[in-house]
């Protein structure tokens, strides 16, 4: 009888190529035969190199020929986005402020990616990116429109933001930072739907890497915060609760 509803191994910041060769080591050290899904969290290549991606997958593929989901991070840039896409959606579908939904033994998932919002823009977005702060607020409010959607509709939902979805995973970077490293807006979304875990990176210096809020479980999988590949197994419900361990 099988144990878990769904296995999941999910990694961020990468950066190829400065964490290739630890990408690969962590790689080879997984037992793929028992993971159904493969999430990127975002920067798995360098300051827009994009070819960096090939190395990735190729790496990837020698080990685990599931199914890849992913979103952007900030050193994916968003005008790199398209050709990104272009190159690589063989290989890896793409969650770009949407969703997919499938049903595992009667439960249906949800899985909505995100590149994520800031509480406050950096310096570089502030002066490079024009309108940032209402661009966040608009993918917010289109964020929650999809939350708000897949709640009606599956039994689990899990959330992939690139950017941190709570200042509690971002201890041991630097406070005044944090507001540019995450979200509470992103927070207060989480729990006012119920959402059952979320998955970010972008905190490459955390010391908390996974927590709960309310019934949420929030894992930071950056590789240089974590050193390895993160792994979440879902397990049955029990009584009608769903519970999560790393």
């Amino acid at each position: 009888m099988k144990e878990h509803l769904l296995n999941i191994a999910a990694i961020g910041d990468v950066h190829s190529p400065k964490y290739l060769n630890l990408y690969k080591n962590l790689v080879s050290s997984v037992d793929w035969s028992k993971i159904n899904i493969l999430i990127f969290a975002g920067d798995m290549i360098f300051k827009g190199s994009v070819n960096e991606y090939s190395h990735v997958i190729n790496i990837t593929r020698k080990y685990f020929d599931g199914k890849i989901l992913a979103v952007f991070g900030n050193e994916e840039y968003e005008t790199l986005e398209e050709k990104i896409i272009s190159n690589y959606s063989d290989e890896i579908e793409w969650l770009r402020d949407t969703g997919i939904m499938f049903t595992v033994d009667g439960f249906k998932i949800g899985i909505i990616g995100t590149r994520g919002i800031l509480d406050r823009p950096t310096f570089w977005q502030r002066k490079n990116i024009p309108n940032i702060r209402e661009k966040y607020s608009q993918r917010l409010r289109k964020l929650e429109n999809v939350v708000s959607t897949f709640r009606k509709k599956c039994d689990l939902i899990i959330l992939v933001s690139h950017y941190s979805v709570t200042y509690k995973t971002l201890k041991g970077e630097r406070e005044k930072t944090w507001p540019e490293l995450g979200s509470t807006r992103m927070e207060k979304l989480l729990k006012k739907y119920g959402v059952e875990i979320a998955i970010h990176a972008h905190a490459h210096r955390s010391k908390v890497t996974m927590t709960r809020i309310n019934g949420t479980s929030i894992y930071n999988v950056s590789l240089l915060a974590t050193g390895k590949i993160t792994t979440i197994k879902i397990k049955k419900p029990t009584r009608g609760l769903l519970d999560f361990f790393q």
